[in-house]
């Protein structure tokens, strides 16, 4: 695919002048040549923002970011309606009055130069870098809850070791981190999945992902009967979460895939042993 040179500011939401701290709350991106112009608030997630400012109150951020992205979406109609004549030097003039320096509580970043082949592609991963930070984890969950079922069947004494495998073929697989072969067959599959995220949303966007990945498997015979799913829930106490928890595990289990709790020690063994 061909790359395309794209130009994005990182949109921070600065209420205090006279310090000048401010929180990243935003990217804005455009591709001159290909007419291309997007952008994504956070609007939903606001409680890390609205606690480095916890003397401000949340609606307070929230107004400011929602009259940001009224400009923004301005900005996307003036791009639709540029002219087709010097339309990528028209659109590169346009980008520069938008994130000009600003005495304002919402402003921009200097901004910086990506090559890409999908914009909308680079938007999300720009915003998963600087405003969810998903760089600043350590270790994801799920490796966490990996290395202490590693360490439970380590304790086992199993017909064959479990390992990190690709499965499927040469069309679509999945890597799992827990897969069992004996006589090179596929046997086993343990998997630990977390499902307790912040937000429902978040939930389901996992389990959606995983959940498409074993049904195309499945429908292409590629997975063995045994697969479990060791899952980490919320708290019972968080309804939406939970909801959202079990109508995940019960599609799993719709597509034969076991599912026990992270910490259910005896279970997983007994699944990996029997």
């Amino acid at each position: 695919m061909k790359l395309v040179a794209c130009r994005y500011a990182v949109v921070q939401f600065a209420p205090y002048r006279e310090t000048g701290e401010f929180a990243n709350a935003g990217v804005v991106l455009m591709c001159p040549e290909t007419g291309y112009f997007d952008f994504k608030l956070q609007t939903r997630r606001t409680k890390r923002i609205t606690d480095f400012f916890d003397e401000l109150p949340r609606d307070f951020y929230v107004r400011a970011v929602k009259a940001m992205g009224g400009e923004l979406l301005r900005v996307n109609q003036m791009v639709a309606d540029a002219p087709n004549h010097g339309r990528a030097d028209h659109l590169r003039h346009l980008f520069d009055s938008l994130i000009h320096p600003r005495e304002a509580m919402v402003r921009f970043s200097a901004p910086r130069v990506v090559m890409t082949a999908d914009p909308a592609a680079e938007l999300e991963k720009q915003f998963d870098h600087y405003v969810k930070r998903i760089f600043v984890t350590p270790e994801p969950f799920e490796q966490v809850m990996e290395k202490r079922i590693k360490h439970l069947l380590a304790t086992l004494s199993l017909a064959a070791p479990f390992g990190p495998q690709r499965v499927g073929d040469d069309v679509f697989y999945a890597n799992f981190p827990l897969v069992q072969r004996q006589d090179d067959v596929l046997t086993k599959i343990i998997k630990p999945f977390r499902l307790n995220q912040d937000e429902p949303v978040d939930i389901y966007e996992h389990g959606d992902a995983w959940l498409q990945k074993i049904k195309r498997l499945r429908d292409r015979n590629l997975l063995p009967e045994a697969v479990l799913f060791a899952v980490k829930a919320p708290p019972q106490s968080d309804a939406k979460r939970h909801a959202a928890y079990n109508e995940i595990r019960s599609d799993l289990l719709k597509l034969d895939v076991q599912t026990v709790d992270e910490d259910a020690d005896r279970l997983i063994a007994d699944f990996a042993i029997n």
